[in-house]
Parts: structure tokens; sequence; C-alpha cells
């Protein structure tokens, strides 16, 4: 593989860090200020925040003394949300339980089915369009085969797709990257919103349409509760991983010129890939209850305090955008987590990534250079990515 230019990703990576920053500007800005303070800080009120990607590994790998369930853990946001089962407000012996049921739904096997089924028809069409050197925006176009994917996953109507990725994305609309517990008239507004949801997750259990979510769990004897959460969780807290990703992917490698290399080298896609997660970070920050009272690299951590993983800052210490170089062992996924909550859901983020990305590549090497050539960033969202993002191929003199 090629090196890249360094001022060329300098910038890109630097365009990229502005997206979080329009997204998430006060938790952004605070977070940075404590990290740069150490990489395990004490804060009063807040808990404990820890950036250095090896801390952070052994703590998701340590259940006995950190737990997603607790004082200050991820559920209370998640469970009013997603009820009690909804896999990534549980732990212990319950949640690998249910992991277990779920793990066929995530066989290399089923998912490129899924994928080649209703991806590929629409890249296809993306690299149609840019093919014939049309102004295409990437968010559209991502937006759509998400959508429609998850309508494929789930047994919903097709038709029913952009309805259902509106109403998922209104429900993160609540949550930023300091985000306790809703409010009541949040809770109000979310629980409209799941109504619909819900009862098209219900009759999908009850329809059990073959190669659906809803007909699997039915047929692994999970209950139509418990697929009501695991969906609802896969819908709102899923689907925006690769919808917000793929437009970062894309700006990132064209703005850096990866993606010239990219067109003559389409082998190198999954690396690309990969060490854009690792700059865009889609878990960008982690939250554990502790279980007890222990030190962290010297830092006194009581029982029932949290501990705040700034995974953002931790993946960006290994610098700037740049496939040509190896991740650091201890960060290697930390993007998507690690130990028993590792995501489930990474195979198919990665799947629809790189399918993307080679069709990007392809359309590179066939119509000639891509330039980005409008984008808008998105402002207060949880997902930080681009509402829009125009490219163009250029025609080569």
């Amino acid at each position: 593989m090629t090196g890249i230019d360094a001022r060329a990703a300098r910038r890109a990576t630097r365009e990229d860090r502005r997206v979080v920053l329009h997204a998430h500007r006060a938790g952004y800005l605070a977070l940075r200020g404590i990290t740069r303070l150490g990489r395990v800080v004490r804060v009063p009120g807040l808990g404990v925040v820890v950036s250095d990607a090896a801390r952070m590994r052994q703590i998701l790998l340590d259940p006995v003394t950190y737990s997603k369930v607790g004082p200050g853990g991820s559920d209370r946001l998640w469970t009013p949300i997603i009820g009690p089962r909804g896999l990534l407000n549980m732990d212990g012996e319950e949640h690998a339980h249910l992991r277990r049921k779920l793990t066929p739904l995530f066989s290399q096997r089923f998912l490129r089915s899924i994928v080649d089924e209703v991806l590929t028809p629409e890249m296809d069409r993306f690299e149609d369009a840019v093919g014939r050197r049309e102004d295409v925006d990437v968010v559209a176009v991502i937006e759509r085969a998400a959508a429609l994917i998850i309508c494929r996953l789930t047994g919903y109507p097709e038709d029913d797709a952009a309805a259902q990725l509106a109403r998922a994305r209104e429900i993160l609309g609540f949550v930023t990257l300091t985000t306790k517990e809703f409010s009541d008239a949040q809770l109000a507004v979310v629980h409209e919103k799941l109504a619909v949801l819900n009862a098209s997750t219900r009759a999908a259990y009850r329809a059990a349409a073959p190669g659906t979510v809803p007909a699997l769990m039915r047929a692994e004897g999970i209950t139509e509760e418990d697929t009501v959460s695991v969906v609802t969780a896969m819908i709102v807290a899923g689907t925006e991983t690769i919808v917000s990703f793929v437009p970062r992917f894309t700006n990132l490698v064209i703005e850096s010129g990866h993606l010239d290399h990219l067109a003559r080298h389409p082998e190198d896609v999954p690396a690309a890939v990969a060490e854009a997660m690792r700059v865009t970070v889609p878990s960008p920050v982690m939250i554990r209850s502790v279980l007890r009272d222990h030190r962290v690299d010297g830092v006194r951590v009581r029982a029932g305090e949290r501990i705040i993983l700034a995974n953002i800052f931790a993946c960006a210490r290994a610098g700037d955008f740049d496939p040509s170089r190896p991740v650091p062992k201890e960060m290697r996924q930390l993007w998507f987590g690690a130990g028993a909550h590792f995501c489930i859901g990474m195979p198919l983020a990665t799947l629809e990534a790189e399918v993307f990305a080679a069709a990007l590549a392809r359309a590179a090497a066939a119509a000639g250079p891509v330039r980005v050539r409008s984008r808008v960033r998105k402002q207060r969202t949880m997902a930080a990515s681009y509402s829009r993002l125009v490219v163009r191929a250029e025609r080569t003199t």
C-alpha cells in the first residue's frame, strides 16, 4: 500500500473533527478540555473520564468491576426507549444468553444475502449516476439504502422505509454526548414515535416472513416483547451508524486524495474503511457503572460512580487519517467497543461500508477523479455527519 499525502490527510481529518464539533459543540469541547488534563481524570459531578485506549480496553473487558447496568450506566438512557431487554442495555448471563440467541442474525452468509439483494442494486445506480458525471448526494444515497436494508431485515413494508428511518432519527435527536436521561416531555415524544415502530415489529413477528429478524427471533423462542426491544435498538441505535459513517468516509478519502489510490487498488478498500472507522469513531463515548472501589492509574474510583470512556479522543491519539499505517494493537476496533458488549452489528455495518467504498472506488476508476462539490454539516445531532454531501466525477484532460 502506498503512503498518503500528510498535508491533505491533516486537512481531511480536521474537517471531520469540525463535523463532530458542529454536532456536539458543548460536549465535545468539554470532553476535549478534560482529556487534555490527562488520560484518566476525575471530574466532580460527572465521573471519571478515561481517554487512554489500553485502559479503556481493560475496563471493557472487566465485567466484575464495571457494568452497563447500574448508577450512571447507559441503561438509564436506553431502557425508557427500548424496554428492559434490548441487548445494549443488559449485562451478565442474561445478556450473554440473548446475544447467543441472536448470533445467527449476524452470520456472514445471512448478511451477504441481504446486502446482495438490497444494497448492490442501490450501489449500481450510484455508480451509474457518478459515471454520467451527475451531482450525487451521498447522504441521500446511503439513507435510502440503509432504510431499505433495515426494512428487509425487520420485515417492514419497503414503502415505509423512509418514514421508519425518520422516526428513529427524531428519537436520536434527543441524545447528546452528555445526555444522562430523558425529560418527561422528551419521553412523551419518544413513545409516540415508538408506538408506530413497535406496531410494525409486532406485525412482522406474527407474520414471520422468512429471512427477517423477527422470524428468526421467533424461531429461536425469543418472545414478542423481547423482539420488539431488540429490533427497536437495531433501528434507533444501529441504522444511523452507517448513515453517518458513509458521508464522512467519502469526504475523508476524497479530500485526503486516497480515493485515487483506491481506484487503482480496490483490494485496499477494507483497510481504508477500518481507518475511517478509527477516525470517525461510531461509538464516540461509552459509559460504565462502577461496581467496586478501586484505582485507575492512581485515580480513585468508587462503587456507584460512572466511568466515561472518551473513545473519540482515545482513537484520535493515533493521528490523522492514514490507511497505510497499522492501527495500534490496543486500539483495534475499539470504535465498536470490546468484550461482552462488542457491537453485535459490527459485521453488518462493516459490510455495508465496504460495499459502498468499493462502488465509490469503481466509479472513480471508470469516470475519473471524484470531487466534493458541496457539503453541509449536521448540527446538534447524536450521530455526527453531513446532511448533504454532493460529489461529482470530473473529466480528465
